[in-house]
């Protein structure tokens, strides 16, 4: 099952480059609705690992072989619980690339693409509050994030 737009609880994010570095963000079609863009996300179905989240929505997105996902996978450690939420999972954020922003779709109906540079990417989602996303995103771009799992917070 995919994730609502804007899915707060979603265990798996994708943050998916094009060649220009600009980052794919959903956004619902009608404007004006409330809802921020998001990167597409996705819930992992009982026991499935991330990786093959991460894969299931690539295939929702792109047709066989113009994904690739990138070597590193952001570790988004669980928040404490509060007063109003409860405990959210760990999460993944799988890099990917496609040849070309037309390659890819959204994962759901009611939603469109729209691409933004990399540097724009962490302030339009910050409601999905990823600790040093910006940095994250830099980093993984300039080439300075070793390859392999980085914790972000």
């Amino acid at each position: 099952m995919y994730a609502p737009h804007g899915c707060g609880d979603c265990d798996v994010l994708l943050a998916c480059f094009d060649p220009a570095h600009r980052i794919a963000l959903t956004r619902p079609e009608t404007l004006g609705d409330g809802r921020p863009s998001t990167l597409p996300a996705i819930r992992r179905r009982t026991s499935e690992p991330h990786r093959q989240t991460a894969a299931r929505l690539a295939r929702a997105m792109a047709p066989a072989g113009a994904l690739r996902f990138g070597k590193v996978t952001g570790r988004i450690p669980a928040v404490a619980p509060d007063a109003r939420r409860q405990l959210r999972a760990e999460r993944r954020l799988f890099t990917a690339h496609v040849p070309a922003p037309g390659d890819l779709h959204p994962p759901w109906d009611g939603v469109q693409l729209v691409w933004v540079p990399y540097g724009e990417a962490a302030a339009q989602v910050a409601h999905l509050a990823i600790a040093d996303l910006d940095a994250f995103l830099q980093g993984y771009v300039e080439g300075w994030i070793p390859d392999g799992w980085i914790t972000l917070g």
